[in-house]
């Protein structure tokens, strides 16, 4: 066989499986490809899905046999031109006749002999093939006849074009050379107006960075005063709200560092805030040895949902920090934020604390940090899950809002 007979894909329809295996393993040893269907609805689906270019169909089969298989086939345009040998201990001539009316191309009576049936593949893939290429070449030969008519209609137009683009390109030059003036003229007032507005736009960034520097300078004065109004309380109560507030204040005056050190001026690398947080909180406010473990992805956030994000940490981790070591002087935090293709977001934070039995203790709290927790999550339209049974696991998803553009 040739290359291309080799290589051709072959349908076996038969419902006897011993039949499909033999005949599987005589054309895959004449390296054809085999696909096998079980009936005739089975061969169709299969037809429309593989396009084989040849079929070995049975005839007595159930649910479809094969000559309504044969005139459905035939009957599609996708489908008719593929050869149908027929298989079937059918031999007489009324059935012979019926099945090349249908439009089947050859008959193999069983029980068949190996030489015999892959002599007659061999023979009707290569008409096929035959078929296929003369078909390709008319459809070609087609396609250049009208290629060739159409391209000498648009000649004729072009002339015609070019008759007429003629008698006004005279009038033309003499325009596109006042044009070209106008141009060099337009040219040298954008370049000044684009030398303004970069001009405007630096301004407007140093601008806004003076504003986050002095934002963030006033935050954390408002922390300094707080700090020195706790030496003139003596309630630990009071004292420690004081230092609660000092954390919230300093979370947010660390987004406003951030900003003002970064170039993009919108934008917050939440991986390089919680990293920043966390040291602040542990070398400044927290009161136990904490050990954290960060495993946050590089995600950035807009300040309208790092703002929230960042103060959610920050009650959770201090939280955690007052509550969940209560017999320890040490513990364990964990921080994780992943970003999904979906663009959900998963943030956790985690202890091995003391964590609790009653999930109400947690949801029905009415500490202001409690409070605050909720209130943020429903502002960042997330939501919350919590287990208890080892340490305290806080999960919140979410996905960031959109807000309108500043720059």
């Amino acid at each position: 066989m040739t290359e291309i007979e080799n290589s051709s894909s072959i349908l076996i329809v038969d419902d006897n499986t011993l039949n499909l295996d033999l005949l599987s393993k005589i054309l895959t040893k004449s390296n054809f490809q085999i696909v096998t269907a079980v009936d005739g609805i089975d061969a169709i689906e299969k037809v429309a899905f593989y396009q084989p270019e040849l079929i070995l169909l049975d005839i007595m089969m159930p649910r479809l046999n094969g000559f309504e298989t044969c005139r459905q086939l035939k009957q599609n345009p996708l489908t008719r031109d593929i050869p149908i040998i027929f298989m079937t201990a059918l031999a007489d001539t009324e059935n012979k006749v019926k099945g090349f009316n249908l439009g089947a191309s050859d008959y193999v009576t069983k029980p068949f002999q190996k030489k015999e049936l892959l002599a007659r593949i061999k023979s009707h893939l290569q008409l096929f093939n035959l078929g296929s290429k003369l078909k390709n070449q008319n459809n070609l030969l087609q396609k250049q006849v009208i290629d060739k008519y159409e391209a000498e209609l648009q000649l004729l137009e072009a002339n015609e074009q070019l008759e007429t683009a003629n008698s006004t390109l005279k009038a033309e030059i003499e325009n596109r050379k006042l044009i070209e003036i106008e141009l060099q003229q337009e040219i040298g007032e954008r370049r000044q107006i684009t030398k303004e507005l970069k001009k405007t736009l630096e301004e407007k960034e140093l601008l806004l960075k003076e504003i986050h520097h002095r934002v963030k300078n006033n935050l954390f004065i408002v922390s300094s005063l707080l700090d020195l109004q706790t030496d003139h309380i003596d309630s630990p109560t009071v004292i420690k709200m004081l230092d609660n507030s000092q954390n919230r204040i300093m979370s947010m005056a660390l987004i406003h560092e951030q900003l003002y050190g970064d170039t993009s001026l919108s934008r917050i690398n939440f991986e390089q805030y919680i990293t920043d947080l966390t040291d602040k909180l542990n070398s400044s406010y927290l009161t136990k040895e904490i050990n954290f473990y960060i495993d946050v992805e590089e995600i950035y956030f807009n300040i309208e949902t790092a703002t929230p994000c960042g103060l959610i940490v920050n009650e959770l981790v201090t939280n955690s920090a007052e509550h969940a070591f209560k017999k320890r002087s040490e513990g364990n935090i964990w921080l994780s934020a992943k970003k999904d293709s979906l663009g959900t977001i998963t943030l956790i934070v985690k202890d091995d604390g003391i964590g609790f039995t009653d999930s109400k203790v947690f949801y029905e709290s009415e500490s202001l940090g409690m409070n605050l927790i909720f209130t943020l999550v429903e502002q960042i339209e997330g939501k919350l899950e919590l287990k208890g049974d080892r340490g305290t696991e806080v999960k919140i998803t979410f996905s960031e809002l959109d807000y309108q553009n500043r720059m």
